[in-house]
């Protein structure tokens, strides 16, 4: 890249409109572009940019298929045009009937509006289907590059998947056609995006749309899409290059921005936050999106002591505000007076409501009830652990009917590849922050908010005993998870190699330092836990591979050719 201090001049005075739409609320959305519009244009900008899908939010889904959101678009379109009348120019992310005879009737488009005329109309070329995306069952692709001339400057249209030709999640290159590089004889290149976070994506974009600055030596304006919807979450970090790829200037990660390049000429590049930071920062926009977003104020927590539980605490807090935050200890009697006393450390540290229940009495109930079905033959182990955990769902549950809230399930990724966590118990709950998010990331999570704490306290928020402590799910005495499951540094290691990166087992082998019966029973937990994760509730996306939209495996089937039997030596 060239030196980032040196910044050349930009054509035209833009500006990006880095939004949060909430996915359907048109009229909404509406109303929050046209107020960035009009705070570019009392700035001078002469051309305004919008996201991908602006007024519909990203992805809609199937939504498309409704006609009344379609109907609705239109007319906030219209409203988008007409507000160029006395304005700059304005190019507006929106689907559009397809021009094609056969296939899907919408296409995925942007128009440019100067002095309140629809003058170019540009539709996606390049549609994703991979991972979360599914954009052929909804749209037509376009065929055809498209430019707009505003104030005698040629600006070229792309959008999102258009410059990720060679899409880096997929380590293959998806397409045949590279949209960027019809684009060699224009003053400027702008992409409308809804660019998906994941830990570290900022920087890599801003890598890439480098590249593409200098390759057709074209200034880049990146406009993304901002805030969570779903399990998505989406960073923003929009940014204007120059033609040699230099960051004239970028938004911030993970808040609603108005980017302007005029009152940033000669800017420094700017600085994306550390990953753990960042992680954090965009785990608290899931948090709070997905509760704004479906008309919920507050949330209830299972604190049981432990670092998972802890750290969901922190993170709700520093989202929605402590007062909209009730940690709850429900101990049985194998529960250990420090992780009780632990978790109301927690709590008041955080300065959370708290509340604490004991379970043993309804736990001995359920225990005998069921007993009692099956003939009077003496329950086993796992039963008697597992009513535990959901007697806890249920007050959980219960509190949160009562509240009018919502339950955060504490449970991690780790966890989740090996099925460790108990069906309607504590894997209750609306969605799941930490839910992409290996052991080791929760660990950097508890140490970020310990040496940085939330602004209204001034001391490390969760206790070095929660640090220290063996990981343990508490459904029996003296237990700790490694007597049911690898370490965790393995467990990570073998999520890591076969979820994300998509690793064979013998590249998992040859790649890691956990021993081949390490890698085999993750591997086997993790195929046998499928039925597990199809039924909880909906991870925080943080990683290239999240157990939820993007991961599509069958329940029954059988994995022995993926997982090798002859390499791992099964019976």
């Amino acid at each position: 890249m060239s030196d980032p201090t040196i910044v050349m001049s930009l054509p035209i005075q833009i500006a990006v409109v880095q939004h949060n739409p909430k996915v359907g609320a048109v009229s909404g959305n509406c109303a929050q572009i046209i107020e960035g519009y009009s705070q570019a244009a009392s700035a001078g900008a002469e051309l305004v940019v919008t996201p991908e899908l602006a007024l519909l939010g990203y992805p809609p889904r199937d939504l498309l298929h409704r006609q009344s959101v379609i109907k609705a678009e239109r007319a906030a379109l219209n409203e988008l045009q007409c507000a160029t009348e006395d304005g700059p120019a304005l190019i507006a992310g929106h689907t559009a009937d397809s021009t094609r005879e056969s296939g899907p009737p919408l296409m995925n488009s942007a128009t440019a509006f100067v002095d309140g005329e629809a003058t170019v109309r540009y539709d996606k070329r390049l549609l994703p289907t991979y991972d979360i995306f599914d954009e052929h069952r909804y749209f037509s692709r376009g065929n055809k590059p498209q430019t707009v001339v505003i104030d005698g400057v040629t600006v070229g249209i792309t959008i999102c998947e258009d410059a990720w030709y060679d899409h880096e999640v997929t380590g293959q290159q998806r397409h045949g056609t590279d949209p960027v590089a019809a684009y060699d004889d224009v003053d400027l290149l702008v992409n409308l995006s809804a660019s998906p976070y994941r830990v570290n994506k900022p920087s890599s974009r801003i890598t890439r749309f480098g590249n593409h600055a200098q390759n057709t030596s074209t200034p880049v304006v990146f406009a993304n899409q901002v805030g969570g919807n779903d399990d998505i979450l989406f960073d923003g970090t929009s940014v204007i290059l120059d033609a040699v790829g230099a960051t004239v200037t970028s938004a911030p990660v993970g808040k609603p921005h108005v980017l302007f390049n005029s009152s940033n000429v000669g800017s420094r590049e700017s600085v994306v936050p550390p990953e753990t930071t960042q992680l954090r920062r965009m785990l608290e926009v899931g948090i709070r999106d997905y509760l704004h977003k479906t008309g919920f104020k507050d949330v209830v927590i299972g604190l049981s002591g432990g670092i998972d539980s802890s750290v969901t605490a922190a993170l709700a807090a520093e989202a929605i505000g402590p007062e909209h935050v009730y940690g709850i200890t429900l101990p049985s009697a194998v529960t250990a007076d420090e992780n009780r006393t632990d978790a109301e450390h927690v709590a008041r540290n955080l300065e959370i409501q708290f509340g604490e229940e004991e379970i043993e009495s309804l736990s001995k109930t359920a225990i005998e009830s069921i007993a009692g079905l099956t003939e009077g033959e003496a329950t086993r182990s796992i039963t008697r652990e597992n009513v535990q955990a959901r007697v806890r769902g249920l007050l959980l549950m219960g509190v949160a009917n009562d509240s009018d809230a919502l339950v955060l399930t504490p449970d991690n990724k780790s966890e989740a590849a090996v099925g460790y966590c108990t069906l309607y118990g504590d894997a209750v709950g609306a969605v799941a922050p930490l839910g992409d998010c290996t052991k080791r990331r929760v660990y950097a999570l508890a140490e970020s908010f310990n040496s940085d704490p939330p602004q209204w306290i001034d001391s490390a928020p969760i206790p070095d005993s929660i640090l220290e402590k063996a990981p343990t799910a508490e459904l029996a005495e003296g237990q700790t998870d490694e007597d049911e499951i690898p370490p965790y540094d393995a467990v990570d290691s073998v999520v890591r190699q076969y979820v994300d990166n998509k690793n064979s087992v013998e590249e998992i082998i040859n790649e890691t330092d956990a021993t081949r019966e390490q890698i085999k029973t993750v591997v086997q937990r993790l195929t046998r836990s499928e039925f597990k994760r199809e039924q909880t509730p909906p991870a925080l996306r943080v990683t290239t591979k999240a157990f939820d939209s993007g991961w599509r495996y069958p329940i029954a089937a059988s994995y022995a050719e993926v997982i090798g039997s002859d390499s791992m030596n099964q019976s």
